[in-house]
């Protein structure tokens, strides 16, 4: 009964939301008629809203939104809570916590504690700022249904937000989009899943600059450089090869033909070894298809995703990483979108393409937090704000409040 009278009640404010637009838009199409001058549309909305009991248009439009009828709300907006959420955002509001772009927000503690807060955290910022989100879920799971992730999500009644993301398991061989980004990125993915003395020689070397550079120009010789507000991804296969060049051939590439863009003498080289472990791994990312299909870096414009990678999956780590430069280097510093990294192994770990972390929020089990300078640390460590999640609640800056 209850249930049926919310129902109709919703139904009767929708019309009658719906006559005041209709008739709006009429009294704005007589208006010269009626008042003598002619008014815009906005004037005769405000003018009907007040008539009707409201004390401004935005009011109405507010009312709009919450029922649904903003067609121009994205799918993740919320308009309802049910009571865990709500209790869990009270707790969150009492404590001040919020993204922030000077750090990551790490939750300590056991995941099954801190995971609801860190994606109510997770799913207002992304309805604030009308951005599309990511959610990034190391984890030796099959799906992201064995996860802890998924029993935050069903608590808090998000299943159809979450139908709505793009959900890819980067450990799979063959996926059905297209992956690319800056050669930087590639770069810079591939570099941080490699230990940090071969990560070091690289740089120092100027072979991963040189790698940049070459892929740059190779992807730009044959015309597959995209740009979209100043970020030019380009596909792996300019990365193969280029780094097959770096391996075996001593002259400049063919296809760079600015010198200004190959400030080198001679191919940089590097160990044996080193080249070795870092070819294995392109071999490996070469072997996997991500090249066909919808376009990641033009779908996450607009659509959320959550992808699936793990710690002992170097190449899912590497596509890992490229999928989130759409969500941060792509970016301008005031519309960030909010970054979720979840990871369920009984061992603590963070990949290094977080890198500064910043409106990035971390689960993964941390007992305090390190200086983000061992394996399985990030940059962002150094700049993190530390929530506890225990089961009696939350603790920020010596306060604890209770999500129950």
């Amino acid at each position: 009964m209850a249930i049926t009278l919310i129902r109709s009640l919703t139904a009767t404010v929708v019309r009658n939301v719906t006559a005041l637009k209709r008739d709006a838009k009429r009294l704005q199409k007589h208006s010269g008629h009626v008042f003598g001058t002619e008014y815009p549309l906005k004037v005769c909305q405000q003018a009907v809203a007040v008539s009707r009991g409201f004390k401004s248009l935005s009011d109405v439009e507010n009312l709009a939104q919450r029922l649904g009828m903003d067609k121009q709300a994205p799918f993740w907006t919320i308009l309802g809570r049910n009571d865990r959420h709500q209790d869990v955002l009270n707790a969150i509001y009492r404590l001040g916590i919020e993204y922030t772009e000077n750090g990551p927000v790490v939750f300590t503690g056991e995941q099954e504690h801190s995971i609801d807060a860190a994606l109510v955290l997770f799913f207002e910022q992304m309805s604030l700022k009308k951005l599309p989100g990511l959610i990034l879920v190391e984890t030796e799971a099959a799906s992201l249904q064995d996860t802890i992730i998924y029993g935050a999500i069903k608590r808090l009644g998000a299943e159809d937000v979450l139908d709505g993301f793009r959900s890819l398991d980067l450990r799979d061989r063959n996926l059905p989009v297209s992956i690319s980004t800056e050669a930087r990125w590639w770069v810079e993915a591939i570099t941080d899943v490699l230990p940090k003395n071969i990560q070091e020689n690289l740089k120092q070397s100027g072979w991963a600059d040189a790698l940049t550079r070459s892929a740059h120009e190779n992807a730009k010789s044959r015309n597959q450089m995209g740009s979209r507000n100043g970020f030019e991804p380009i596909p792996f296969y300019s990365v193969n090869e280029a780094a097959k060049h770096l391996a075996y051939c001593n002259a400049q590439p063919l296809w760079v033909t600015d010198d200004k863009s190959w400030p080198y003498d001679s191919v940089p080289k590097i160990e044996k070894d080193d080249e070795r472990t870092v070819l294995d791994l392109i071999n490996t990312l070469n072997s996997r298809k991500f090249d066909v299909g919808v376009s990641c870096e033009h779908e996450s414009l607009w659509r959320p995703y959550v992808v699936l990678f793990s710690r002992n999956d170097s190449a899912s780590e590497v596509l890992a990483g490229a999928v989130r430069s759409y969500f941060s280097w792509r970016q301008h510093r005031d519309q960030k979108s909010p970054v979720l990294y979840v990871s369920d192994g009984a061992t603590p770990y963070a990949p290094r393409f977080l890198c500064f972390g910043e409106h990035t929020a971390v689960v993964n089990g941390l007992d305090t937090i390190p200086a983000g300078d061992d394996p399985g640390e990030f940059y962002g460590y150094k700049q993190a704000l530390r929530v506890l999640g225990t089961s009696d609640g939350l603790q920020f800056m010596g306060k604890r409040v209770s999500m129950d």
